[in-house]
């Protein structure tokens, strides 16, 4: 049965999308015993992947290449060896098309090249990020097309990713786990895989519950970012450090967490997450309006900070038109190279429609794509900090000597408060305990 094989760990696990989610659940999987098969359709990322090569600052080479050589895992490119495979975890990514609408489309794909081989005796775990009833409602018909029944036949769960790349306190390993089933049978099945891997497991009674949970802990993240960005403009309109407030708030020791002002919101989940919310809520015609406006508000922030960036220059009797711009850091957070949804990318994309001659560095990123441009990491060097007629400090990746940077660079414009940190924890040095 195949429980007795997930409790053997006889199994084969089979993970479809091996990228800043599957790859780490497919690692894992191997480390705790299973036999493993990565799937994914890019050829290169499997090129890398056979050569030991990991593209995901959470995964060392090292780890990846232990496992490759005790022949515990293997990767392919296509879906040949699915149906020898008895448990299949989904972690495709689910993004916003152009029209930053939700996109199913390669979650759907993926789904129909599992029921083209899906056999008696599998379970499928979806993780990717759906809106309420996707997986019953758009997933469970495409399996169950050649008539086997789930529940009975083969079994059907969801499990909503939450990893948080970079995260060195909580990952793949030790963040609770939701599971939902089409029937208790389903939901048991899958409960079991994942405490087989260690995991923390919470079963959740209904797949709508589980598939809305994921949304709601981001769009909550989106909601209070806006609050504070917000706050941040109206802050500085009148003459307050935003930075104090929040410092001081926190030391509230409950009701209260802190969140902080930037650029936008970047990454694969917040930004992606909420709207997935909002545009289910509006098409169920019951629209959620506080979401909404918080999207809104956050989207908005690379506007406004073009319009820091304009007033910066013009102190300097410089127009942003025709000015150089350095930017530092274009990653959608510190210390990892993720740049998907990054606010960054949007804000140069502002100054450049601005006129700014624009060029980044990152220790993370070599280059990004500009309105099909492809632009390139320069080298930080002090004559490149010096030929700027402004530095933004735009992501604080520990890489960075802050010191000298604002020692070095004619002007700097902090976006994430490194500076004035870093000036704590210097005089802090200076006076020594009180």
């Amino acid at each position: 049965m195949l429980s007795d094989k997930i409790t053997s760990y006889s199994a084969k696990i089979a993970v479809v999308g091996l990228g800043y989610v599957g790859l780490p659940l497919a690692c894992l999987t191997g480390i705790k015993g299973y036999s493993v098969l990565g799937i994914d359709l890019d050829r290169d990322k499997i090129a890398s992947l056979r050569q030991g090569k990991s593209y995901i600052s959470d995964i060392p080479d090292m780890d990846l290449k232990k496992l490759i050589d005790r022949k515990v895992i293997q990767f392919n490119s296509g879906y040949n060896e699915l149906s020898s495979c008895d448990v299949i975890v989904i972690c495709v990514p689910t993004p916003l098309d152009a029209a930053c609408n939700p996109d199913y489309s390669f979650l759907l794909d993926a789904v129909r090249e599992i029921s083209l081989t899906l056999r008696r005796e599998q379970l499928v775990i979806v993780e990717s990020t759906v809106a309420p009833g996707t997986t019953e409602g758009k997933i469970l018909p495409l399996l169950q097309n050649k008539g086997l029944a789930a529940g009975s036949d083969f079994f059907l769960s969801y499990s909503p990713e939450r990893l948080d790349p970079g995260n060195k306190s909580f990952g793949v390993s030790n963040i609770p786990k939701l599971v939902a089933g089409l029937t208790p049978a389903c939901r048991n099945l899958a409960c079991r895989f994942y405490e087989q891997l260690g995991l923390t497991v919470v079963p959740v009674a209904a797949l709508a519950a589980a598939e809305l949970s994921k949304l709601l802990e981001n769009t909550y993240r989106d909601v209070n970012i806006a609050l504070v960005n917000e706050m941040a403009q109206v802050c500085r309109a009148n003459g307050i450090d935003i930075w104090q407030v929040v410092d001081a708030a926190a030391t509230k020791p409950f009701g209260f967490q802190s969140f902080y002002p930037g650029p936008g919101v970047g990454g694969h989940c917040i930004p992606v997450d909420s709207v997935y919310y909002t545009s289910w809520a509006r098409n169920r015609g019951t629209p959620a309006k506080l979401a909404e406006l918080a999207r809104r508000i956050n989207a908005a922030m690379p506007d406004y900070i073009t319009g820091l960036i304009r007033e910066t220059l013009a102190a300097a009797n410089k127009s942003l038109n025709e000015s150089k711009v350095l930017i530092l850091g274009v990653t959608y957070k510190r210390d990892v190279n993720d740049i998907r949804e990054s606010a960054v990318i949007k804000l140069i994309k502002k100054l450049q429609k601005g006129g700014a001659q624009i060029t980044f560095h990152d220790p993370l990123v070599k280059k990004i794509k500009i309105n099909r441009a492809d632009l390139h990491s320069v080298p930080l060097g002090e004559d490149t900090l010096l030929r700027q007629d402004c530095v933004i400090l735009a992501v604080d990746h520990s890489a960075f000597d802050i010191s000298w940077l604002d020692a070095v660079s004619p002007v700097l414009v902090d976006l994430t408060n490194a500076l004035a940190e870093h000036q704590k924890v210097r005089n802090a040095k200076q006076t020594g305990p009180v």
